[in-house]
């Protein structure tokens, strides 16, 4: 009678801790969800259309305190914190999410002063960050997607969470992912090992396009670059040393693959592309945070080659 009710039990608080994680992420506060510019595909205005695109927001919350005032190491999602998620969130549906229905989680990503934790701590707030990323994922799975093909596109701290999610990911959802788009951020040679983790050698082939900018080798932020083991170049889709051009603004910049460090070498004027404010992190010379913007019109481009092949 005893093993007959612990089993009742246990089957109890695994169908609670479901009903939990359901009920979180159905709560319409929880996601960004965009069709064209409209706020939401159920509001009768949009029409869905045939393929998705996943986003995964980079840091951006620089410090974070709970209600004591005590610093915490993942964003608590204030109104504030959550105004300051979304305006990347705006920025990608307006630049890569014409023909695409996006969905985004508001999660409680860690924090910027996080990574100038000691090791062990900052796993704890990027396991976190990154537990919350799947659950988030596996719901926009069976509750939004429907079984249309999808990409998955993050940027920094966004980035860092996609092998774990192609690595989870059922073989028919794989199957589905269309491209994975890892701006600012690395695979490794023991990435690389994962069969799930195939790199893109063109601009159909592979599933995950990866790169990361500066100035020069010496300039990169090991973070999120370091033992980089490939890279491509999404202007002219190469793995190797050829050169393509950007007209980025008022400028002409040539980018090249340094196919040493795998990175991508810009010759940009450093004051001009300097960003104040990034010191404790990255030097001046890494351009991280142009990952983001100057490859923006190519992956756009790129993501629809994929989706409707």
């Amino acid at each position: 009678m005893k093993k007959t009710i612990y089993i009742f039990i246990g089957a109890l608080l695994c169908v609670l801790s479901a009903c939990q994680k359901r009920s979180e992420w159905g709560q319409e506060e929880r996601w960004y969800r965009s069709v064209d510019g409209c706020a939401s595909e159920h509001s009768g205005k949009c029409t869905m259309h045939g393929a998705d695109l996943f986003y995964i927001v980079s840091t951006e919350v620089i410090a974070s305190t709970d209600d004591a005032g005590k610093e915490v190491y993942n964003a608590v999602l204030t109104q504030a914190e959550k105004e300051m998620l979304q305006q990347e969130m705006d920025f990608i549906a307006a630049q890569l999410g014409d023909s695409l229905n996006m969905y985004a989680p508001y999660y409680h990503q860690f924090t910027m002063n996080a990574i100038l934790l000691p090791r062990d701590s900052f796993q704890i707030a990027f396991d976190k960050a990154q537990e919350e990323v799947k659950q988030a994922f596996e719901y926009y799975i069976r509750h939004y997607n429907t079984d249309r093909p999808f990409v998955i596109v993050g940027f920094s701290q966004g980035a860092m969470m996609i092998p774990a999610l192609l690595t989870a990911m059922s073989d028919e959802t794989y199957n589905r992912c269309k491209g994975a788009y890892m701006m600012g951020y690395r695979l490794t040679c023991e990435d690389l090992q994962n069969p799930r983790l195939t790199p893109a050698r063109g601009e159909k082939d592979g599933k995950v396009i990866s790169f990361n900018s500066v100035s020069s080798a010496d300039k990169q932020w090991p973070f999120i670059s370091g033992d980089a083991a490939t890279c491509i170049n999404p202007l002219n889709w190469t793995t190797d040393a050829t050169p393509a051009t950007l007209f980025y603004q008022q400028d002409t910049i040539t980018i090249v693959q340094d196919t040493v460090s795998h990175l991508l070498l810009c010759n940009v004027d450093c004051e001009r592309y300097y960003l104040p404010g990034t010191e404790p992190w990255y030097e001046h010379g890494c351009l991280h945070h142009w990952d983001i913007l100057f490859y923006n019109d190519a992956l756009h481009k790129n993501i629809l080659k994929r989706v409707r092949k």
